[in-house]
């Protein structure tokens, strides 16, 4: 009987090589599911009433939008798209019309680290409410 912790392992390395081939339509699948959440997450932000929360959740649409390999990902905030793909900026090359939407994610990573920086609670929640403004239109055009 294989230990959990070599099953867990396995798993793991199987869901890796399967993203790295998957087809464009899963690319696309993979990048809605963590728009989906990023949204939901950069919303709770931006609604919320301290900077802890504030930053907790713009945390989380940022990690979401860089994935584990991104510069500015911070595993103490959490990875709410663990499991959903490799995090949008990577996903968002392989889905039909990224292009077109790319600028805006990029500027979508931008203000989630000026806000999650902010020690400024109107200003992170702005910034909050500018990602969730900036990757509902990706959600809307990434086919």
């Amino acid at each position: 009987m294989t230990s959990a912790p070599a099953r867990a392992m396995a798993v793991s390395t199987s869901s890796v090589t399967d993203r790295s081939s998957r087809q464009p339509a899963a690319a696309a699948a993979d990048v809605k599911t963590q728009l989906n959440t990023a949204v939901t997450h950069s919303g709770f932000a931006a609604d919320g009433t301290s900077m802890a929360y504030v930053q907790q959740h713009l945390g989380h649409a940022l990690n979401c939008i860089e994935g584990k390999g991104g510069k500015n990902f911070n595993a103490s905030w959490g990875n709410v798209c663990e499991g959903q793909g490799s995090g949008i900026l990577t996903d968002l090359r392989g889905a039909s019309g990224s292009a077109a939407v790319m600028p805006l994610v990029q500027h979508a990573d931008e203000l989630a680290v000026s806000g999650v920086k902010s020690s400024d609670l109107t200003t992170a929640r702005l910034a909050a409410r500018g990602v969730q403004a900036l990757l509902k239109v990706v959600a809307e055009n990434v086919k």
